[in-house]
């Protein structure tokens, strides 16, 4: 088995994860962050902790305008995947990420990872206020914060930890 700090690995496979609440999100980054990992896709802990905390804050403070072509597809997009989402089941690895949402080259772990607990403080404040999701339109707070720890889960996935957190 090859294991590549830096860069992605095509010999390891995708974790599974479940996590139950943002704690849960939050102690695996940090847990990441102590004892290093291996990439199976392309980003690290950092850029996986920028991408999640602008999707988070998105939902709250406002999406870039939607594709011509969003509300076509948001029954659909709707009826295929929330329910999976909102039952934690698995869906493709490769999704389009829009350009918004993106990480940079570089994202330092930490300062994501505060960037990221930042985000999770917002969006599980009980006064948080959704706006609706450019792919399936409105959603309940409950049903936007499944969303965003399924997102988590699903991203975090990705990197394996190269070494049991005895701190953990």
């Amino acid at each position: 088995m090859s294991f590549h700090r830096n860069g992605a690995s095509d010999k390891l496979s995708r974790r599974e994860l479940h996590f139950e609440n943002f704690e849960d999100v939050l102690g695996e980054t940090r847990s990441l962050s102590r004892v290093g990992y291996h990439r199976v896709s392309k980003w690290s802990l950092g850029q996986i902790c920028d991408h999640l905390s602008r999707f988070m804050d998105a939902s709250l403070d406002g999406f870039p305008p939607a594709p011509f072509y969003a509300a076509i597809i948001r029954p659909f997009a709707r009826m295929m995947y929330l329910g999976k989402i909102l039952r934690n089941e698995h869906l493709p690895a490769k999704m389009p990420t829009l350009r918004e949402f993106t990480p940079g080259e570089w994202s330092e772990d930490q300062k994501a990872i505060a960037q990221l607990e930042a985000a999770i403080a917002r969006i599980t404040d009980p006064s948080a206020q959704f706006l609706p999701s450019p792919l399936f339109g409105n959603l309940t707070v409950e049903e936007w914060r499944k969303v965003h720890l399924w997102h988590c889960q699903h991203h975090l996935e990705f990197l394996i930890p190269a070494a049991k957190d005895s701190s953990a």
